[in-house]
């Protein structure tokens, strides 16, 4: 089998530096790199179409009782007999919507990498010029999904010798330090036992007796692959929002459970949404939108009042990660939706007092504080 010509290019980072990569130099890692040009986005918002005023849908008596039964089952403690005698006295539901929107970002980083050099072709710099950080192609597997992935920046890889093993691929023993023997463990060199047959020596057990081992910077090849290596991370940011209607409902108990959607805008930039019903979530959008967008600096913030206190409004925030970008991450997609939860509180009577709680979601979960009739029971 002939041997592919070895590639005579010099290591790029002892070379020239290559443009749109000027500070990755070394082990050091590239991260400011310019956003891509025209990422900015415009509109005015997005008016909501649907002119119904959503109201909250009530669900049965029936179905509100069979679903405290089945909450009431999975509880140890529980005992089954007020959920079967109670009494509905009264069921209301609220309307309760959830705001989220989301935000698909792309950051990229770079920095010079080596490994040994296994004979494959190599894409030096005499094949072309590298292109800029942001023109090398590099897609996400899917969409608001975290991912990381690294690439070899095309143009960028060169071979070298090994420096450690001067490309002889073998390198002195630290154990004998190259003279294939060490001091006997038996006698402690002194010669004195049959193990080092009076030599004071025996035959050092990290080399066999060769003096030398592989380099393991090079695993023996004598010769080491050099190239930029890109790394391209993508994160999907949640911003959210959730009705809370002040009477002791835990909101965060939400999350597990899924509602109507209204509305659903994906899109490479979306707009806030304008004239829901529900005038508060105008406002969650339009300052949900300038966290996501204050990342361009060219942005010009949507204009508008600004979002009441949410100590003092009838919404809270349910989830609200940080909202912080990199000055180097580009906004591939944006998507944004408003759902209607379900949210009834039943009132009931047993045994001559009233109690509470709550269904909701879709999955008719139940959420309750005040059950009626509790036992002490030890798990064994």
């Amino acid at each position: 089998m002939t041997q592919a010509p070895e590639p005579s290019a010099p290591p790029l980072f002892e070379a020239d530096i290559i443009p749109g990569y000027e500070e990755a130099t070394g082990n050091s890692e590239k991260k400011d790199f310019p956003s891509p040009p025209d990422t900015v986005p415009g509109g005015e918002g997005k008016p909501w179409d649907a002119l119904e005023d959503w109201n909250a849908i009530a669900i049965s008596e029936e179905v509100a009782k069979r679903a405290f039964e089945k909450y009431v089952a999975t509880k140890c403690c529980y005992s089954e007999v007020p959920a079967r005698e109670m009494e509905i006295r009264e069921a209301q539901s609220f309307n309760t919507y959830r705001y989220c929107l989301e935000t698909f970002v792309e950051s990229r980083s770079s920095k010079w990498k080596t490994e040994p050099y296994r004979g494959d072709p190599v894409d030096s710099s005499p094949d072309g010029m590298a292109p800029y950080p942001w023109a090398v192609r590099v897609d996400a597997s899917a969409m608001f999904k975290n991912e990381t992935r690294k690439v070899i920046v095309p143009h960028t890889s060169s071979v070298m010798t090994c420096p450690s093993c001067h490309g002889q691929g073998k390198v002195s023993c630290s154990s004998c330090h190259g003279c294939g023997t060490q001091s006997c463990f038996s006698c402690s060199g002194n010669g004195e036992c049959s193990s080092c047959s009076g030599t004071g020596t025996v035959t050092c057990t990290f080399c066999s007796g060769w003096g030398e081992t592989t380099c393991s910077r090079c695993t023996g090849r004598g010769k080491l692959l050099t190239y930029l290596q890109l790394k391209v991370t993508w994160e999907n940011k949640l911003f959210e929002y959730v009705m809370d209607h002040g009477f002791g409902f835990p909101i965060k108990v939400f999350k597990s459970v899924k509602g109507q959607q209204l509305l659903l805008d994906e899109q490479p930039m979306v707009s806030p949404v304008v004239g829901f019903p529900a005038g508060i979530i105008n406002e969650v959008s339009r300052n949900a939108l300038n966290k996501h967008q204050a990342m361009f600096a060219s942005t010009t913030p949507i204009s508008g009042p600004a979002l009441q206190d949410p100590s003092t409004a009838t919404w809270s925030v349910i989830e609200q990660p940080s909202a912080e970008f990199p000055s180097t991450s580009w906004i591939l997609r944006q998507r944004q939706t408003i759902e209607l939860l379900y949210l009834t509180r039943v009132e009931y009577e047993w045994q001559g007092k009233f109690y509470s709680y709550y269904v909701y979601g879709n999955e008719h979960k139940v959420f309750t504080e005040d059950y009626p009739q509790k036992c002490c029971c030890t798990l064994m």
